[in-house]
């Protein structure tokens, strides 16, 4: 009882998944789903003419081969021909409108998916990222649903006009030979059997071998993109990542020829099965012919021979219409899917407006954090303070939790215990939006734009309109106006070598662009996550000098591991195994002799673990 009630329960939701992509395609191209709707109205009811024309065609020619040569009149024929030429005509119109309108609809229906999927990705939490499942459901959704909701449309538009053929042909039928309806119906149900049993089989190949298709996916990236081909050929590893790829591929080549062959093999004896029965329907038909049981006309016998196929065809037609619908059903899930993924960390209901200009400041209270899915915490009742004006330093050995502790503030993951207060005000309960947009980030991650130098900078305040002076004066502050003033053509220099006519940067050219994107927002506070970590020491001394003075009224968080970047600033935090450990100014920490003292030493040092090193 309960697997009856979750079945129909699970077929209830595929009806409602394919009214929601009916739904869909008509508010991305509703003129050209109209268009269909009619197109497909004329074709269903054209089959039925077309019979009826053709038995008074045929019935005419044998009256007129029975009169005498002389005697004959064609009068009766010739009034039959402008129907059967205007029969001809609006079939073909409707063949070419349909045509048309089916690929104006994909492209308006794959353009819309594609904005809400973008959508849809740009909303998803962060964490979400991080998982792979997230990245299957992604690529089903992204692979699937850029098609299926045109042809849930169009099998839906083809199963009415094959079952508005049917019911015109069935008619002709049953007024002459009733008989031959269940035979026909009989001879179309072996290919939909099979038609539902390869959809299943197909989905559950596709679901299974998933993690393969994107793992071949991903060594293909690692051999066909920029970013990997230096160290492809440096580290001569090509061929054994194109070894490994071509032997997924293969693998996955030999399963799915083996699910094609199933297939095959189904589809043939379901063909054999309904000639059988198809035969059976013709033998019956020539037996009541032979005992005189059926007396008709040669228009009758063309009408019949006709109306039996495209009767067999309509009724194929539109269970093979109706088995597409169940597969688009199995396979537009995954589009739902991926569009019901949980937010978690959003805006609040009725957020409260975040306090601007700060008045007492950023605090982190007992704030503990673990990643989803792990075990450890990185972060255990961690708690500090900064100030307005404040510029303060979190500094640590890898794995200490300072990069964790930036992503809590700006909300790509919130905390399992304690909060982040601004002003005493929680930023849970600020709209996140406004939240982000009061930052000025730079990420140790950072990302690299193909776009123009102009571009890059700007897209970290889109408010500002392109040109705008604060996209110098960011460079500038980020040193990186000398960097742009030796492009060909300045701030409209398309940048990477994806697209024809960009330059490529040094990582640290790359690096001073991404600062400045990070400065160009007029954001009260900033932080900065390994921000200078690819300058030489001579740059990273210019560049850090001209940021501090540039950023004097911010409140300001730094992250590095390179503590000769954090003197200049007003308190230094250590983490250890995501606890503070130490805080204070940099000559205070160095004469308690602390484990800061002892890692800003370590580095001073010449040598394999010396700050020269590190440069």
């Amino acid at each position: 009882m309960f697997g009856l009630e979750r079945s129909m329960k699970q077929k209830l939701a595929q009806f409602k998944q394919l009214a929601q992509a009916v739904r869909l395609v008509w508010q991305s191209a509703p003129g050209w789903t109209v268009v269909t709707i009619i197109v497909v109205i004329v074709q269903g009811l054209l089959p039925a003419l077309s019979l009826y024309l053709t038995k008074m065609v045929v019935d005419t020619l044998a009256q007129l081969f029975a009169q005498p040569a002389g005697a004959r009149e064609f009068g009766a024929l010739l009034g039959l021909l402008p129907l059967v030429l205007a029969v001809f005509v609006v079939g073909r119109i409707c063949s070419i409108l349909s045509t048309v309108a089916k690929e104006a609809q994909s492209t308006a229906v794959t353009n819309h998916v594609q904005c809400i999927l973008q959508d849809r990705a740009i909303q998803v939490d962060y964490q979400c990222y991080e998982d792979p499942t997230f990245h299957n459901t992604m690529l089903m959704a992204h692979g699937e649903a850029m098609t299926r909701p045109t042809r849930i449309v169009y099998n839906l538009t083809q199963s009415a006009g094959s079952a508005l053929s049917l019911v015109a042909v069935t008619g002709v039928l049953l007024v002459s030979h009733a008989y031959l309806v269940p035979i026909v119906i009989l001879a179309a149900l072996p290919g939909t059997v099979a038609r539902i049993l390869n959809s299943r089989a197909l989905h559950a190949w596709r679901i299974k071998h998933m993690q393969e298709e994107r793992y071949s996916g991903y060594l293909n990236t690692l051999l066909t993109t920029a970013s990997f081909a230096k160290e492809v050929r440096v580290f001569g590893h090509g061929r054994i990542l194109q070894q490994q790829c071509r032997r997924i591929r293969d693998r996955l080549r030999k399963s799915q020829m083996g699910v094609t062959r199933k297939r095959v093999t189904r589809e043939t004896a379901a063909d054999a099965l309904s000639y059988v029965l198809a035969g059976g329907g013709v033998a019956i038909f020539l037996v009541r012919m032979k005992t005189g049981t059926a007396t008709i006309t040669m228009g009758d016998l063309a009408l019949l021979f006709q109306a039996f196929q495209k009767a067999k065809g309509a009724l194929t037609g539109w269970l093979s219409s109706l088995t597409s619908l169940y597969e688009d059903a199995l396979f537009i899930r995954h589009y739902y899917d991926f569009m019901a993924l949980p937010q978690r960390i959003g805006s609040p209901p009725e957020p409260k407006p975040l306090p601007s200009p700060m008045r007492s400041g950023i605090r982190v209270e007992g704030i503990t954090f673990r990643y989803p899915g792990t075990q450890n915490n990185v972060l255990s009742d961690v708690s500090l303070s900064i100030s307005p004006g404040e510029h303060v330093a979190l500094v640590g050995q890898n794995g200490s939790g300072k990069t964790t502790l930036a992503k809590l503030m700006c909300r790509l993951y919130d905390p399992d215990d304690g909060r982040i207060t601004i002003d005493g005000t929680d930023i849970r309960d600020v709209a996140i939006e406004e939240l982000r947009s009061s930052m000025g980030v730079l990420f140790q991650d950072y990302a690299r734009y193909f776009m123009t130098a102009g571009e890059n900078i700007r897209i970290g305040d889109n408010a500002i309109p392109a040109g705008d002076a604060r996209i110098r004066e960011s460079a500038r502050l980020a040193g990186a106006d000398t960097v742009i003033a030796d492009l060909p053509q300045g701030y409209d220099t398309m940048l990477g070598r994806l697209f024809e006519g960009g330059v490529e940067l040094s990582v640290g050219q790359w690096q001073r662009i991404a600062l400045a994107r990070s400065l160009v927002r007029d954001a009260e506070f900033v932080l900065l996550d390994e921000h200078t970590s690819a300058l030489d020491p001579k740059a990273e001394h210019e560049v850090l000098h001209q940021l501090f003075d540039s950023v004097k009224s911010k409140t300001v968080m730094i992250i590095s591991h390179r503590l000769s970047t954090v003197t200049l600033v007003d308190r230094i935090i250590m983490l250890a195994h995501g606890r503070v450990v130490e805080q204070g100014s940099h000559d205070e920490l160095m004469r308690s002799g602390g484990q800061y003292a002892e890692l800003f030493s370590m580095q001073a040092e010449p040598g394999p673990q010396g700050l020269r090193d590190e440069s």
